[in-house]
């Protein structure tokens, strides 16, 4: 009788468990769930080089690669590239040209309204350009990133036209001008004297893809959510987040992140890891040899440079420091998969005897007990190299140190952060450098910023310059381009040390859809960020409850559990039972 009332028991207790248990026992966890299995959350990284790139909005972002991508969520431009290369509209939906390449009308789309539900008009495209161009000296992003010099004048011809009128013909227009600049609301900004410090939550509201949710400096992350209301439509996730990772192959493997750039050999790394797809881009990214060229009086001298240059193997470096996941420099700077790469420039092969003959040659002829030359004056020839305290930078940093001490050339290395180098150089201190950067892929970005970028400020050079932006014809142009690139090659302001290859990993079971843009975004920033990605990518997460993404969803959480603790309660109830039937 007592045993089948307890069978009896604990087949009730087993069936109202099975039907209510999670209910009943987990009704908060249960709830605060349901929510969560429906989200798409995507969450990227730029590895363990830094992710603070600063406040995403169109003049307060770190003036590198990175920084201008945070801020093209939140901001679009008149026109942007799309998967092919070729710009495709956002905010305007056509436009066309003058035929003496002066006059650039945009006919705008109707009904976009920005983050916060305002209307966008014409206006606000005249208020950004007059903007932009107003604040160039107070804002070092808008003078250094914003090509608003060759505007003459900017007009609304109604609330949907605009009409752009250039001081000169710039044949690069697109790509440097109407796909770069990003519109800013007229109304949020029209009274913000001083764009570099406001960074309110208003200062990222644009008409982009996403909005912002959260900036966090000190743990370098970024959060934003889609705009619903986007005119391509809403994007593939909705949720988008950026972090720091110390190594981006494990963050990926253990499922932290879900996409990040990575190098050929960490690529080779996640070879056991079938569910990431990985995509390979032109190498537009540039490790180079910078010199001081206007404060220091030694390297100054051509000659000292052509003797560096001598001494360097480059083709070795590219094969110890990147494995083959790209290609060594080239004495012109234009790399040769470029359309307007020219290979009939002086080369500088590794010749470490020619080397020691050009610096006898220029007066360094004396070297002392440790090997190491004197100049005239009995001081070591000796220099103080700049690097990024990144994997590779360092690398290179050490072998250049390497190939120097051969020739008799001493060298200091100086590591620091990209933050701390990008100063000292801008600044001026530094004698020698190791600086990467994207090149764009047009010239006039590419090659035109040399004198401010290498301090080399030869006249025909920036004669070429001038001439090769307003000339519309392409042959023409590309005549122009090649002479640029041997005045580079003799002259050695600059030593293109390898090209790298960029690389993306991403976990294809959540999402699908990046690659690589031919000519880069921003004005040749090489990413796989760009953002018509989360607009045609597809989307093949079920949600994120069991991705690891959101802490609440681990696999600690109650709700994942609730089986586990459901059979203990009822293997508790069963013993209770017989403990009390055997008493």
């Amino acid at each position: 009788m007592k045993i089948g009332m307890a069978f009896s028991f604990l087949l009730s207790f087993f069936i109202i468990s099975s039907v209510f248990g999670p209910l009943f026992l987990f009704p908060a966890a249960a709830a605060e769930n349901s929510g969560e299995d429906s989200a798409r959350v995507l969450k990227a990284t730029w590895g363990a080089s830094g992710g603070d790139w600063g406040f995403p909005s169109s003049l307060t972002f770190y003036p590198r690669g990175p920084g201008y991508v945070m801020t093209s969520f939140c901001f679009d431009s008149l026109v942007w590239p799309e998967e092919t290369g070729n710009f495709t509209g956002l905010l305007a939906s056509s436009w066309e040209n003058s035929p003496d390449g002066l006059n650039w009308t945009f006919y705008l789309r109707e009904n976009v309204t920005w983050h916060d539900g305002e209307p966008f008009t014409a206006d606000d495209v005249t208020f950004t350009y007059d903007y932009i161009q107003g604040k160039a000296a107070i804002s070092p992003i808008g003078a250094g990133w914003y090509n608003t010099a060759v505007i003459e004048s900017v007009e609304a011809l109604d609330d949907y036209t605009v009409r752009i009128t250039l001081n000169q013909p710039y044949a690069p227009f697109m790509q440097q001008v109407a796909a770069v600049i990003p519109i800013m609301p007229e109304h949020i900004w029209k009274d913000v004297s001083d764009p570099t410090k406001y960074m309110e939550d208003e200062a990222a509201i644009g008409t982009g893809p996403f909005i912002l949710d959260d900036y966090n400096k000190d743990q370098q992350s970024y959060k934003y959510s889609a705009n619903e209301n986007y005119f391509l439509g809403k994007p593939a996730v909705d949720t988008l987040i950026f972090v720091k990772s110390a190594d981006p192959v494990i963050s990926l493997k253990v499922g932290d992140v879900d996409e990040a750039g990575l190098t050929l050999d960490q690529v080779q790394a996640l070879n056991d890891s079938e569910n990431m797809k990985v995509i390979e881009g032109p190498g537009y990214w540039v490790y180079r040899l910078r010199f001081n060229i206007p404060a220091n009086s030694i390297l100054e001298n051509t000659e000292v440079r052509k003797a560096i240059y001598h001494s360097l193997d480059c083709e070795e470096i590219q094969n110890k420091v990147l494995h083959g996941g790209g290609i060594a420099g080239n004495s012109g700077y234009v790399p040769p998969y470029s359309v307007w790469y020219n290979p009939n420039v002086t080369q500088y092969a590794y010749d470490p005897a020619d080397a020691e003959k050009i610096l006898d040659e220029a007066g360094y002829d004396e070297v002392g007990s440790d090997g190491i030359r004197l100049t005239p004056d009995g001081e070591k020839l000796e220099f103080q190299l700049l690097y990024s305290s990144d994997q590779q930078s360092q690398r290179i940093a050490e072998l250049v140190q390497s190939y120097l001490k051969d020739v008799g050339i001493g060298v200091v290395l100086k590591p620091g952060d990209t933050k701390t180098v990008d100063g000292l150089v801008n600044a001026g201190n530094f004698d020698l450098a190791i600086y990467s950067h994207g090149t764009s892929t047009d010239p006039a970005r590419m090659l035109n910023s040399f004198p401010t970028s290498t301090g080399w400020n030869d006249t025909e050079f920036v004669s070429l310059a001038n001439q090769q932006t307003s000339t519309v014809d392409e042959e023409e142009r590309k005549e122009l381009v090649d002479r640029m690139q041997v005045l580079i090659a003799e002259n050695v302001p600059t030593i293109p040390l390898l090209y790298r290859n960029v690389y993306s990993a991403c976990n294809q079971d959540k999402f699908d859809g990046f690659f690589y843009t031919p000519g880069g975004v921003g004005g040749g920033v090489p990413t796989e960020y760009n953002k018509l990605v989360f607009i045609y990518g597809e989307w093949n997460g079920q949600g994120t409850a069991s991705t690891g993404n959101n802490p609440a969803s681990s696999v600690d959480s109650p709700s994942m559990n609730a089986p586990g603790i459901l059979t203990a309660l009822m293997a508790f109830a069963a013993v209770f039972m017989l403990y009390r039937l055997k008493r």
